[in-house]
C-alpha cells in the first residue's frame, strides 16, 4: 500500500532487522501492521502533518529494533515504542533524532535494604539485569559523544522520551465522576507470558506477577470488608488476547470508573496510566520515573499495594479531593500527553520552535484547584 502523495513526510513501520520497511498511510484506520500504540502514534503523526512545520523526513516506527535501519541520514527520524530494556539504539548517531517510549534511564522503584521482600529482591535483580543489557548502548553513546567532541562536530543525536499513550483507546464522552458506577476497577493479566517449568520465573515469579498478585489479593480483601463499594475486578490472559468487543468493554468500564489502579507491567510505566488520565480517573500507581510528561502528574503513588486499602478508604471519604483529581487528570492528559501536545514536542525538538496550536491555552483551566498529590 503506497503512502499518500499528499503527506509532507514518509512513514514506515520497521519490524525486524533485515526486513523491508512497510509504508504506513497514517490516515488509514487499518495500519498495515496492527500492534500496540499504532492508534496513538498514528494521530501524533497526523498532527505533525497538519502543522506543516516539517517536511521531507522519513519516519521509521519500530517496536524494539536496536541494531540497524533501512537508511540513515539527517532526514531520518526514529520512533522506538516497545523496548522495555531501556536500550540505546546502535544507530542513534546516524539519524536526525530518536524518540523512545519508556526511555533509556531505568529506575529501581523500591528500597530492598530497608524494605526486604521477595518482590523487592526480584525488582532489584531485574533492575541489575536491565543495567547489564543496556550498558553497551550507554557506553557507545558516551563514546560517540567523546568522538564528536574531539572531531569538533558538536552534539550527538539526542534521544527523547515519549509517553506510551494508549492501546486502542476509544474516544468516549467524558462522564462526570459522581455519575460513574464503579468505585475502582482493574482488568488485566498477572502472567503475560507463561514460563517453562525449568525457568526460575516459573517458581519465583516476576516483579510484575508478584506485584499484581499482591494488588489483586488486597482488592479481594477490600471487597470482602466493604461490600457497599462497587469494585470491578477481571483477570485476563493479556491485552494481546483481547477482541474488539473486549476493548470496547474495557474502555466503557474505564470511563465508568472513579479510581483506576495502575500496577507495574514489565516496566513501571504502562499504557493504563495514560488511559486512566485520558478518561479522567483518579489514578493510583506504583513508582514512576522522572520524565517531562510525568513530573508533577496528578497521580497517587504508593510504595506497596498493602497500602492500597487505606488509600482507597481515604479517597472515597473525600469526594471533593476526588473531584479535583478527576479534573486534573483530564487537564494533564490534554496538556501533557495528548496526541497534539506530543506532536508539538516532536516538532519542537526537530525544529527548535513550537508551530502547532499553543499548548498553553488550556493551562489556565483548573489553576484554582489545590495540587495535593498525597492521599487525603
Amino acid at each position: 500500500m503506497p503512502v499518500r502523495n499528499t503527506l509532507a513526510n514518509q512513514y514506515y513501520i520497521y519490524l525486524k532487522k533485515g526486513q523491508t520497511p512497510i509504508p504506513w498511510d497514517i490516515y488509514d484506520n487499518k495500519p498495515p501492521v496492527q500492534f500496540g500504540l499504532t492508534d496513538y502514534f498514528g494521530k501524533v503523526f497526523q498532527a505533525i502533518e497538519q502543522s506543516s512545520a516539517i517536511s521531507d523526513l522519513i519516519f521509521y516506527v519500530t517496536w524494539d529494533e536496536m541494531d540497524e535501519l533501512p537508511s540513515y541520514g539527517q532526514n531520518v527520524v526514529v520512533f522506538v515504542i516497545g523496548d522495555e530494556w531501556y536500550r540505546t539504539p546502535k544507530y542513534f548517531h546516524k539519524v536526525r533524532a530518536v524518540f523512545k517510549c519508556i526511555g533509556t534511564r531505568p529506575i529501581l522503584g523500591c528500597n530492598p535494604l530497608l524494605q526486604p521482600s521477595l518482590l523487592n529482591l526480584l525488582t532489584l535483580m531485574q533492575f541489575l539485569r536491565i543495567l547489564v543489557v543496556s550498558f553497551p548502548g550507554v557506553a557507545n553513546y558516551q563514546f560517540q559523544k567523546l568522538k564528536s567532541w574531539l572531531l569538533g562536530k558538536g552534539k550527538v543525536t539526542p534521544i527523547y522520551d515519549l509517553p506510551l499513550g494508549y492501546n486502542n483507546s476509544k474516544n468516549l464522552p467524558i462522564k462526570p465522576l459522581e455519575e460513574r458506577l464503579y468505585d475502582t476497577y482493574f482488568s488485566g493479566s498477572v502472567v503475560h507470558v507463561p514460563y517453562p517449568i525449568w525457568s526460575l520465573k516459573y517458581w519465583l515469579g516476576t516483579p510484575k506477577s508478584l506485584a499484581r498478585k499482591l494488588m489483586i489479593s488486597n482488592i479481594k480483601k477490600f471487597q470482602r470488608r466493604h461490600r457497599h463499594f462497587n469494585v470491578e475486578l477481571a483477570v485476563t490472559a493479556g491485552f494481546h488476547n483481547r477482541t474488539s468487543e473486549d476493548e470496547r468493554s474495557y474502555c466503557e468500564i474505564m470511563m465508568d470508573t472513579k479510581i483506576c489502579l495502575v500496577p507495574r507491567g514489565t516496566s513501571f510505566e504502562t499504557t493504563r496510566l495514560f488511559e486512566g488520565m485520558k478518561y479522567g480517573c483518579v489514578v493510583v500507581t506504583e513508582a514512576l520515573p522522572s520524565r517531562w510528561y510525568l513530573d508533577g502528574a496528578p497521580v497517587i503513588q504508593i510504595k506497596n499495594w498493602r497500602e492500597w486499602e487505606k488509600v482507597l478508604e481515604k479517597l472515597l471519604r473525600n469526594p471533593q479531593f476526588m473531584q479535583e483529581m478527576h479534573y486534573k487528570s483530564l487537564n494533564w492528559w490534554q496538556n501533557k500527553c495528548s496526541e497534539t501536545v506530543v506532536a508539538e514536542y516532536v516538532v519542537e525538538q526537530l525544529t527548535g520552535s513550537i508551530t502547532l496550536r499553543n499548548q498553553h491555552t488550556n493551562n489556565r483551566n483548573l489553576t484554582h484547584l489545590s495540587m495535593s498529590l498525597t492521599p487525603p
